[in-house]
Order: structure tokens, then C-alpha cells, then sequence
């Protein structure tokens, strides 16, 4: 797969991460919105249990405390009386002989009504004097003064009295689930009083997702619980403005955090950040081209030539080259060229006392005064090697203060090469007031003797120059036989190119040398 494909993919992959990830999130927290929605309905539902069952207390109690036998003007006073505050009680009857005599509604009945048999008998722990509460639920009852009225009730008798509580109170206040039902638990059965008959059992016989369904129990009335659920589907159809804001912020957040990742590979593989990171990391490495002597055939010394690879892939000299001097990099990678170089030829021990070892030296440290530096490091000086130092024409050499370090490093021991001759800011004067002492034809020159172009044509005028400063000369590039036949017969002393051997790691020219020596 390409680089650029695979910094693609991992960017898509990361949006896509942030997507899902950001997704779950807002699911989980919706979740909990959704759950503490449920808990207020449920906690609101329990409340209004609480007071009904207060209620009753507070009617039944002092009715059945008069001890009224008949259902007499007095009774029915009493009786409408208490239920003229009451909120969840909609109706209340007495009972004689176990029969519905009267009620607030409708007076004295022409007719007694017996009584039904309860869904269940709730042990009244309340006082020891009262009798049992005998509930039943009614999910469709028509009272007596409303007959075209269908309600849904739960009957509540105590004593000589019975109440009728309207489920309704509790659906018209501010409950927002679509499904709850109240339960009276007794041992092992559960009777229905209000809601969804059947969402207890159908909550305890299924799993339900997360979130969604809520069972609470009254702490004050024991026995009493609710159940509540209201559906993903639901929750979000209720909320579904938030929902798609939420999913579109969602959205926006994974694509950015793809363009960041982009971005970011894209910097992290920048040939800056990588150049620069690859000088203290180690992603530099040099290799060694041999050079020959054109009259003898002999290798005389090497070129040391800069390499780089990462785990991005190579970068070639001519991308890292104009980082290392556009970061002002130069002496930083010039000294650790010097260290590693020295560390690995010295110890070849094949290599020759008086092995001519060619290093690159930036212009730009020719004027800094960088290269005088050389001269205080005991490895350079004392090294068993010629040290040539190669540097390219540039104007920073036509300066009195680089005249000066030229004149230092030869003092010091250092040969000094004119890099490149002809491609650069090449004069005369140049050429005779610099301590030189080699001069390097460039490959161009070399490469245009096949074709007899121009500046192959100026290769014995260069000589001429070479002759006459008394300088040695090399030629870069050579490939062919004829081109070292057209320099040598020029009078080129070295050369140096793919026709004698590449560039190679320090291993491989170890054994260069040694089959050159045999």
C-alpha cells in the first residue's frame, strides 16, 4: 500500500474511531438522561401512592370512628364532607349486612348493591381496632350518578366504608413515560391497581436494553411498588432535534479529528520534521565511494557521501540538503558526519596510512568560522588518513575571512577540494588566492563526453587551470570506459563514479578494499 494511501486510511480510521467513540458517548449519557427521567416518573409515581394512601387513612378512619349504622342524613353529610378535599378519591359508599346502601353521589340507593369479592385482603397494621382493607381494581366501573362515565378505579373498603380512587389523578400529573403500572405485592403474588396491567411481569420475564425501564417500591407503605418504561424509540422521537444536533456535532468532531491526524502524519512525515528529528535519532547514515587513481587503477581514498532513511523510506540529498542549511543544521550534521566517519574507518584496518577520506563541508560554516573547529578535534589531526575537505563554490568564499580559516585548516593538515567546479560562483581570483589543493570537475562535464557537447569541450581548459595553480584534479560520474579514456588522456589524475563502484555502507567497503588489495 502507498504512504499516502496508508496516512488516508489511518486518518479515515480516526475519524471514523472519533465518530463511533463520540456516538457511544452521547448514547451513554442519553442513557443516563433517559434512566433519570424514568427514576423522576417512577419517584413521582411512588409519591402519588404515598398520598393516596394517606388519603385513605384520612377518610376512612375518622368514617368508620362515628360508628354510623344507618345510611342517615347525618352519614351522608359526614361522608361528603370528607370528600370534598380529596384528591384521588372520586366517590365513597357505606355498606350495611356486606351491602352498598349509599354514596356521595347518588344518595340513598332505591336498590342495595352487594358487595364483590376484592382481588385481595391487606392486613391493616395500622390499628388493631380497624378491619382489614379489602382492595379491588376496576379497570372499567360506571358510577352510579355518571352511568355514560367509564373510569378505572381501584375500590378501597375498610369497615362499614368503601372508597372509590380514580387511577386518572395520577396519568393527568407530569408523567412523561408512555408505560408505568402500580402492583400491590403480597408474598409471591402481585396484583395490578393502575397503569399497564402486566408491565411488572413482562419487565421480569425480559431483558430489557439499558437505561429504559425503572421498578421502585414505596419505603413508607410497604408492598406497594411501580414499574416504568419508556423506549429508546421512544426518548429519541421526543428528543429527536437534540438527537440530530447531537449527531452532526458528532459527525463535524470525527471529520476534524481526521483532518488533525492528516495533518499531523503529513507534518511528522514533512522532510523538516523529518531531517531534523533524523540528526538526534540516528536516521543519517554515510556511505563510501571509492576513488581511483586514472594512471594506476588504484583506490587512493573515498568520498564520504550523506544517506538518510527513517521509517517513512528514504529521503534523497537533494530533499535534505536544503532542510539541513535552511534550519541552519549545517555544523550540527557536519559534526556528527565526522564522529560516525572516523569511528568507521579507522577501524578498517585495510585502509592505507596516507588514505585520502574526501568530506563535504557546507559554505555557509566556511564564513560562520565553523570549520576552524576542526582543527581543535585530536581524532581529525591525529587520524592516519589525508582529511580533504570538499567545499562547494559559493560566494561566502570570496571573503577575507574565509581566506583566513582556508589557511588555518591547511596549517592544520586538511586538504581542501573546490566541489562541483563550473556549476557554481566560480572566478579566477577565486581560483588563485584560495589555499587549495585539488579541484573537482563535475559529473555534467563528465556526462556530456558521450554526446561531445560543450562543456565536455571545456574539460582541457580546465586542465589548463589545474596545471597551472598546480592543483590535482578529480572527475565525477564516470560510467564508461570511454569517458576515463577521454580523462586520462586529458590529464584528469583521479576519478571516481559507478564505473569503479557505488556509494556503499561501510561494511561493503571493507570488502571493496580487501578484493583490491588482493
Amino acid at each position: 500500500m502507498k504512504k499516502y494511501q496508508q496516512k488516508s486510511l489511518i486518518a479515515v480510521l480516526t475519524g471514523v474511531l472519533v465518530f463511533v467513540v463520540g456516538s457511544l458517548v452521547l448514547l451513554y449519557f442519553a442513557g443516563h438522561k433517559l434512566a433519570a427521567a424514568i427514576q423522576k416518573d417512577a419517584k413521582q409515581i411512588v409519591n402519588h401512592i404515598d398520598a393516596a394512601v394517606s388519603e385513605r387513612r384520612q377518610i376512612l378512619f375518622p368514617l368508620n370512628a362515628l360508628n354510623f349504622s344507618e345510611c342517615s342524613d347525618e352519614n351522608l353529610l359526614e361522608m361528603r364532607r370528607a370528600l370534598f378535599d380529596a384528591k384521588y378519591v372520586v366517590d365513597i359508599g357505606f355498606f350495611k349486612n356486606n351491602q352498598l346502601v349509599c354514596t356521595t353521589g347518588s344518595g340513598v340507593l332505591k336498590t342495595p348493591i352487594n358487595d364483590r369479592t376484592p382481588d385481595y385482603i391487606r392486613n391493616n397494621l395500622e390499628s388493631k381496632n380497624d378491619n382489614n382493607i379489602r382492595v379491588r381494581f376496576e379497570p372499567k366501573l360506571k358510577i352510579l350518578l355518571f352511568e355514560e362515565r367509564i373510569m378505572q378505579v381501584v375500590i378501597v373498603r375498610q369497615g362499614n366504608y368503601n372508597l372509590i380512587m380514580d387511577t386518572a389523578a395520577i396519568s393527568r400529573s407530569n408523567i412523561a413515560a408512555p408505560y408505568w403500572e402500580i402492583t400491590y405485592k403480597t408474598g409471591s403474588d402481585s396484583f395490578h391497581l393502575a397503569g399497564k396491567s402486566g408491565l411488572s411481569k413482562e419487565l421480569a420475564s425480559h431483558k430489557q436494553i439499558p437505561f429504559e425501564t425503572a421498578l421502585m417500591c414505596s419505603d413508607k407503605n410497604t408492598g406497594y411498588c411501580v414499574a416504568v418504561r419508556t423506549p429508546w424509540s421512544e426518548f429519541f422521537a421526543d428528543n429527536q432535534f437534540l438527537l440530530i444536533i447531537s449527531l452532526i456535532l458528532t459527525c463535524l468532531t470525527g471529520v476534524s479529528s481526521a483532518l488533525i491526524v492528516d495533518y499531523q502524519i503529513a507534518a511528522r512525515r514533512s522532510t523538516n520534521n523529518r531531517v531534523r528529528k533524523g540528526l538526534t535519532k540516528g536516521s543519517f547514515y554515510w556511505t563510501y565511494q571509492p576513488i581511483i587513481c586514472l594512471h594506476t587503477g588504484k583506490v587512493i581514498g573515498c568520498e564520504v557521501l550523506a544517506r538518510f532513511e527513517d521509517k517513512y523510506g528514504p529521503l534523497y540529498p537533494d530533499e535534505f540538503i536544503p532542510v539541513i542549511r535552511k534550519n541552519n543544521l549545517t555544523w550540527s550534521f557536519t559534526q556528527a558526519m565526522v564522529a560516525k566517519v572516523l569511528k568507521e574507518l579507522t577501524e578498517l584496518d585495510d585502509l592505507p596510512t596516507g588514505f585520502k577520506v574526501s568530506i563535504n563541508i557546507f559554505p555557509c560554516d566556511v564564513e560562520l568560522g565553523n570549520v576552524s573547529l576542526l582543527t581543535q578535534e585530536p581524532a581529525l589531526i591525529n587520524s592516519r588518513f589525508i582529511i580533504c575537505l570538499e567545499i562547494t563554490e559559493d560566494e561566502y568564499l570570496d571573503t577575507s575571512i574565509a581566506h583566513a580559516h582556508f589557511r588555518t585548516l591547511v596549517d592544520s593538515g586538511f586538504n581542501l577540494s573546490l566541489d562541483d567546479f563550473g556549476t557554481g560562483y566560480s572566478n579566477l581570483r577565486n581560483l588563485q588566492n584560495l589555499s587549495f589543493h585539488q579541484l573537482k570537475i563535475d559529473r555534467t562535464f563528465v556526462q556530456d563526453i558521450a554526446t561531445q557537447g560543450l562543456k565536455a569541450s571545456m574539460i582541457p581548459n580546465i586542465m589548463e587551470l589545474v596545471r597551472k595553480f598546480n592543483y590535482t584534479c578529480v572527475a565525477e560520474g564516470i560510467e564508461t570506459t570511454e569517458q576515463e579514456a577521454m580523462l586520462k588522456s586529458a590529464g584528469v589524475h583521479y576519478g571516481q563514479g559507478w564505473k569503479y563502484g557505488r556509494p556503499m555502507k561501510v561494511d561493503k567497503f571493507k570488502r571493496y578494499i580487501a578484493q583490491q588489495t588482493l
